[in-house]
């Protein structure tokens, strides 16, 4: 059992009282028992006669029957599973005793921790021993600490630990963990014995904070043909009806001209009632060619309204992973033109995605993952549609997306960070599916969204410095380093058009820095060096990138 469940082992008597009060009342009735039963048979000869008294204390009895009282949590064959073996003649107090034993065990087998078995007074000459269960219950449940959670909904979350119950403590980690998936929001379970004699107290301490979160953030991320200055926002609460329901709002513009850049977003996420599970509907209306909203680059102006059914999955010895799987529909519209190709018509569909991430933390060493499939299935869409957008297009695609990152602490202070994502396909995919490359999250020193391909792959590189204030862990959060990188990347075509390049490769390198101030006050600059030309990128040139930005 976790260590932070400690298991109250007696209420009443201490463990050796018990024992002594068990041992006097049990060895009163075999002498009892002895002085009444016939004399035993004559020792071999040669043999000297034992005292009479020594002869009743060592003499064996006869054990028929054990009687066990009081349990209501463990099954009838269990408990005779548990007793069986301690059946029988010839049988004493460590027989008794190894019965008194198991049958604890059982019940602490089944997470049963506050069950206590006892064997009282009683006369053995009838071979039948008496057991008494003792069942503790929870004597009162108490929600300590909460400031912005409503006590009574988090005692109405531990089914478990409700008093009157008898806690099984593999039910209790199951609410632990479901208590905790908020992120503002930590419960720690005190086990005290209880006011009530018999009864287990259970405190339920909890350290929280507001769950209101939001960010603002300006920089220079933006595509071809824009004004470069791109105003990002966002808004979410975290505990809508006391239910953990979480509403998230947020935006992006282009504060220079409107036009270049318009696109907002919401999402709804409520947890299910299955262990670990939560259902999240989004949508978002973008009136961009490209937007960088959320991290990524993302190609089309439209709008996309969808639904993630998501799993924790049960961590083990620091790898964390999770399961999600959903549907969207999407709109996307006429006279698009994004890395120097114009889509001339609009195209709806409804593709399927189900993904899989995780991650691995070791002491100095963090590696995470995301791999997604993402499909259509061929008449949902039109068929017309996907071929006026593109050549050769097809309603029923299928593809591959994922990436991997590692961040490994250096001697000195140092840090080595390596990411790789990529995108394969045999489809010929409209543009607003393509993989997109350059830009701040794949391939520094170009454009968002340079170029788009149905397949590739993109590699990064960063050598960083040792922090020149703070540590950057939790003690002490604040963190100011240098870096230097090298990225590079490719993206495929099929069935390119045949003024059309087939490939386009992306390259480049730079030196950067990154500051984190006080938690909530962050900011990046990045100068690179592209170093293959490209459509508004020439290489051996200098650009720069920047991100300043606040959450709470």
């Amino acid at each position: 059992m976790p260590s932070e469940f400690p298991i109250i082992h007696s209420i009443g008597f201490t463990p050796g009282l018990r024992r002594m009060f068990y041992l006097a009342g049990l060895m009163a009735g075999i002498l009892r028992a002895d002085a009444a039963a016939p004399a035993a048979a004559p020792a071999a000869a040669g043999a000297s006669e034992p005292p009479a008294a020594e002869e009743a204390v060592l003499g064996p009895i006869f054990i028929r029957e054990f009687r066990v009282r009081g349990s209501k949590k463990l099954p009838q064959r269990t408990i005779e599973k548990a007793v069986y073996p301690y059946l029988g003649p010839r049988r004493g107090e460590q027989d008794v005793e190894q019965a008194r034993l198991a049958l604890e065990k059982a019940y602490k087998e089944l997470g049963y921790q506050t069950v206590l078995v006892e064997v009282p007074q009683q006369d053995p000459r009838s071979g039948v021993i008496i057991m008494q269960v003792v069942e503790a219950p929870v004597g009162r449940l108490r929600v300590k600490g909460a400031k912005w959670f409503l006590p009574s909904q988090i005692k109405k979350n531990a089914p478990s630990m409700q008093e009157g119950v008898v806690p099984n403590f593999n039910d209790v980690k199951k609410d632990i963990i479901a208590l905790n998936q908020m992120r503002d929001r930590k419960i720690t379970p005190e086990l005290r014995a209880g006011v009530t004699p018999g009864t287990v107290d259970i405190d339920l301490v909890v350290e929280d904070k507001s769950p209101t979160h939001g960010s603002i953030e300006f920089n220079n991320r933006h595509n071809a043909n824009t004004t470069p200055y791109r105003l990002n926002g966002s808004f979410s609460y975290g505990n809508l009806w006391q239910l953990g329901h979480t509403l998230g709002l947020s935006f992006q513009i282009a504060p220079e001209r409107v036009k270049d850049a318009l696109i907002y977003s919401a999402y709804y996420m409520m947890p299910m009632p299955w262990e670990g599970t939560s259902l999240m509907i989004n949508g978002t209306k973008q009136d961009s060619n490209v937007s960088t909203l959320g991290g990524g680059a993302v190609a089309g102006r439209g709008e996309v309204l969808g639904f993630r059914f998501m799993k924790q999955l049960p961590t083990e010895k620091g790898y964390f992973h999770s399961l999600s799987a959903g549907m969207d529909f999407k709109r996307f519209a006429q006279d698009v033109t994004t890395a120097g190709v114009t889509s001339s018509a609009p195209v709806t569909y409804f593709p399927f995605t189900l993904a899989y991430s995780g991650g691995k933390l070791r002491e100095h060493s963090f590696t995470d993952f995301n791999l997604s499939a993402v499909f259509h299935l061929r008449g949902m869409g039109s068929r017309t549609e996907f071929a006026n957008r593109r050549y050769q297009a097809d309603d029923g695609f299928f593809y591959m997306r994922g990436d991997a990152s590692h961040t490994h602490d250096l001697p000195g202070g140092f840090q080595a960070f390596a990411k790789v994502q990529g995108q394969v396909t045999g489809s010929s995919l409209v543009n607003t599916e393509q993989m997109a490359i350059g830009g701040l999250s794949t391939v520094r020193g170009y454009l968002e969204a340079t170029q788009l391909g149905d397949s590739g792959v993109i590699g990064s590189f960063e050598l960083r410095s040792p922090t020149l204030i703070g540590s950057g862990d939790k003690e002490s959060p604040d963190e100011w380093r240098f870096y230097a990188f090298y990225e590079a990347g490719r993206v495929m075509v099929n069935n390119p058009l045949p003024a059309q390049m087939n490939y386009f490769d992306l390259a480049s390198t730079g030196v950067g820095s990154r500051m984190r101030l006080r938690k909530h006050v962050h900011g990046s600059v990045d100068l690179a060096v592209p170093l293959i030309s490209q459509p508004h990128a020439i290489s051996n040139d200098l650009y720069m990138r920047f991100r300043v930005w606040i959450d709470f």
